[in-house]
This record gives C-alpha cells, sequence and structure tokens, in this order.
C-alpha cells in the first residue's frame, strides 16, 4: 500500500508540472501572437512568464515578471530593433482570461535600438549618418550655396533627449580643403532636432546611448496594457 501511495504521488506530481509547463507554454504564446500583431511584427517575440510555477500565478491573477524580446517591431510608421521589456506586477484576472483577456502590467522596464539611417531626412542633401568603428558619424559632400563651393564632411554625433524631443550635434567636426574655416558653418547646419520614434509599450524615454547598430533609448511605464481593449 505504501509503495502504491509513493508511485501515485510521483505520478501526481507529474502530471501537475506538465499541466503547469504547458499551460505557460500556451499563455506565452497567445501574449506572443498578440503583441506580434499589435506592434506589426514580421515575427512573434520571445515571451517568458518567470516564476517558480505557472498555475498559482494563474489562480491568483498576478504574475511576478514577463520578459519579452523582439528583433524588430513598427511603431508610428518607424521600424524599431532590439525590442527587450521587462513587465512586472503583471495583473491578469483569471475571469478576465475566461472571456475577453486583459493584461495591465504595474511596471514595464524596456529599450530598442533606432537604425541612425532615421536621422538622414533632417541632414542635409548629401550628408547622411551610419556607423564609423562603432560610434555615429555624419559624413557626406556638403554644400555651401552661399559661398559658392562644396566639401567633404565627416562629424562625430551627441545625442541628447529631452522630454520627446532628441537633438543631434556635430563633434569633432573634420572638413575638407577649402579656403575658409567653415567649421562653425557645419556645425549649424548639421544640429538638428527630431522626434522620439514612439516607443513601445507607450514608455516614456529615460536614457539613450549610441551602438554600432544605432540609438538605443531606454524608457519606462507604469500601468501599462499589455493586451487587451487599452493596449497599443
Amino acid at each position: 500500500m505504501r509503495k502504491f501511495l509513493v508511485v501515485f504521488l510521483i505520478l501526481l506530481a507529474v502530471l501537475v508540472v506538465a499541466a503547469d509547463v504547458g499551460a505557460r507554454s500556451f499563455a506565452q504564446n497567445t501574449l506572443a501572437e498578440r503583441l506580434a500583431q499589435q506592434m506589426e511584427m514580421s515575427e512573434e517575440p520571445d515571451v517568458s512568464i518567470e516564476g517558480w510555477a505557472f498555475l498559482p500565478q494563474v489562480v491568483s491573477g498576478t504574475y511576478t515578471e514577463v520578459n519579452i524580446e523582439a528583433d524588430s517591431a513598427t511603431m508610428g510608421g518607424v521600424t524599431v530593433e532590439k525590442i527587450e521589456a521587462t513587465a512586472s506586477e503583471v495583473e491578469a484576472p483569471l475571469s478576465d482570461l475566461m472571456n475577453e483577456p486583459t493584461v495591465t502590467a504595474g511596471r514595464v522596464d524596456g529599450s530598442f535600438v533606432v537604425p541612425y539611417t532615421y536621422f538622414n531626412p533632417y541632414l542635409p542633401e548629401g550628408m547622411t549618418i551610419s556607423t564609423e568603428n562603432g560610434e555615429p558619424r555624419i559624413s557626406g559632400e556638403l554644400a555651401f550655396p552661399e559661398l559658392g563651393l562644396s566639401t567633404s564632411v565627416s562629424t562625430g554625433g551627441e545625442f541628447t533627449v529631452e522630454d520627446d524631443t532628441l537633438y543631434v550635434t556635430p563633434i569633432d567636426v573634420e572638413v575638407g580643403d577649402v579656403p575658409f574655416d567653415v567649421d562653425g558653418v557645419v556645425t549649424n547646419m548639421l544640429t538638428f532636432s527630431a522626434q522620439v520614434p514612439e516607443l513601445p509599450f507607450g514608455l516614456t524615454a529615460t536614457d539613450m546611448e549610441a551602438t554600432a547598430s544605432g540609438l538605443k533609448i531606454t524608457g519606462t511605464g507604469k500601468g501599462v496594457p499589455l493586451m487587451g481593449s487599452e493596449a497599443v
């Protein structure tokens, strides 16, 4: 009898673990599918629901942490890359999941990369921004109509953000062979501001970093809807 009980408990534990794994996988796949639709992703993101056990979280309607990663997404007509987000204090009442799924995160911290090509339309004709030795570089043939000449120009770029506006200022200006000192003119011509692309999940930008693949923008948000009628 004792041996039977031991075997029964082992089988029960295996079934519970299998059910937990299966339910977690189903929830992750469902959220990934919805996010791909909402954010115009070419492929579904990788979604992982953390926590030692999943079913108790389903019953309580509160999930400790949900991690989301995606190669790219289209936000406000702008394609951003390398999306990473961590949602915590995620609320998804069991009663809602049975009907219209509603998932809201108490807090979301995330980041994404804006390719440097996004900024090219803000530059004068003939100038582009790309990466050189892992750093952003503005370069090309710049025309000075008032001087009746053009020359090659190459500068670094310093990025700053204020509210929802991004500012780009040339640094380390290098100018080709011209008979005048045009460094100041070049700086003025290549200084510009741009609207910060819409952040995934409606986050507010808090920091940025120039990387080899583009401008990495970090943001945070509270009370963020991940699934449901209010989700972005």
